[in-house]
């Protein structure tokens, strides 16, 4: 394991604030250019196969797969850059409705309500989101809950004013009053540092290309129906071979921009990502001046589960710990490894001696009710 990084010593928040500002502008930009390269594949597609299928057989005869795909790259046809268009506009839109409604769009998919003051636990978690705004110096964020015996929590909004702090039932029955205290710092050092507003966008951005890939692959699949039961049969039998291989070159291409397109914005996503986590949990050592309590949070996140949506619901990289089942997880993480976070914990101001001394408690017993990841998470 690599050591303890120093830059928690003497963290800057200021210029974090002003950096995360303006990785806002620069994650926007970036998603909007995949999404829109990938349309305007989508579109380039849809053009060159009713060529492919409308030629008559003495000019297809002419035509071969590098001389089609090369067509990507010559002059843009005008299907190309209407799908680019219309993608880069849809992105847009959506990220704009996402910067001031993404708070109540994140909290629909993982399936959260506001919390309930005249339940204890939950009274305590308003009670702790108001301590925490009041040491951030923001207004307090709305508390939400969500009725999963699964450990975990998040942050979203536009900006300190227009914030949301969701809590599982799960964390706020199993942790003790420090470790949600430092919990709740973690996600209060997102709202206080604007990190809430890239992140809500980054999901939303990021889910728009991943349903683009979706989209192609539909589209793949009904190319396939189309090129081989519907102008085939009024071509013979060499010229709908050579009308197949033509569509199959076509649909290999849209299968790799199937594949790079989400890949591409699950890097963007994960190269700005890290590093946050890592300020947050040292925002909360600053706000509740004690680091222990959540050393002691994320160890008991260690040992229990996590998901509280599906491992591709955008909820997933806002959460302060990503479900333990995703794939590649290593590789593609948006989240540092939460033995590694601990580690650095335990760095600051000489906690791995407190953290010692006063072991987390034992887990309490989830509630035996299964885990509801909400109606579309």
């Amino acid at each position: 394991m690599t050591a303890p990084s120093e830059t928690l010593y003497n963290t800057d928040f200021q210029h974090a604030i002003t950096r995360n500002k303006r990785n806002t502008v620069l994650l926007f930009v970036v998603l909007l250019a995949i999404g829109a390269a990938a349309g305007y594949v989508l579109g380039w597609a849809f053009a060159i196969l009713d060529i492919i299928w409308s030629l008559p057989d003495a000019a297809l005869q002419r035509l071969t797969v590098g001389s089609v795909l090369l067509d990507l790259f010559g002059p843009p046809r005008p299907q190309a850059l209407a799908g680019a268009a219309i993608v880069a506009g849809a992105g847009l839109l959506w990220g704009l409705i996402t910067l001031f409604a993404g708070a109540r769009i994140l909290a629909a998919f993982a399936g959260a309500r506001p919390a309930n003051p005249d339940n204890p636990a939950e009274r305590r978690l308003i009670d702790v989101v108001e301590e925490m705004a009041i040491a951030a110096g923001v207004p307090a964020p709305r508390a939400m809950v969500i009725d999963t015996p699964a450990l975990n929590a998040f942050a979203s909004g536009y900006s300190p004013g227009h914030a949301t702090i969701t809590a599982t039932k799960g964390i706020l029955e199993a942790c003790s009053r420090e470790e949600l205290q430092g919990v709740i710092g973690h996600e209060m050092g997102h709202v206080a540092d604007y990190d809430v507003r890239y992140t809500t966008v980054v999901a939303a951005m990021a889910g728009v290309v991943v349903l683009l890939a979706h989209l192609l692959a539909d589209i793949a699949r009904f190319s396939i129906g189309w090129g081989g039961a519907g102008p085939a049969r009024a071509r013979g039998r060499d010229s709908s071979g050579a009308r197949l291989a033509l569509t199959l070159a076509v649909l290999a291409l849209l299968a790799v921009v199937l594949i790079v397109a989400p890949l591409a914005a699950r890097l963007v996503q994960m190269a700005i990502s890290r590093q946050r986590e890592y300020l947050a949990d040292a925002s909360s050592a600053r706000l509740t001046r004690n680091p222990v309590g959540l050393i002691h949070a994320l160890e008991r996140l260690q040992r229990s589960e996590t998901a509280i949506t599906r491992k591709d619901s955008p909820v997933a990289a806002l959460c302060i710990a990503e479900p333990k089942d995703k794939a590649l997880s290593g590789l593609l993480s948006t989240h540092p490894p939460l033995a590694e976070r601990i580690a650095r914990l335990r760095n600051l101001g000489g906690s791995a001696a407190a953290a010692e001394e006063s072991p987390a408690p034992a887990a309490e017993a989830a509630p035996e009710e299964a885990p509801r990841h909400g109606p579309w998470g």
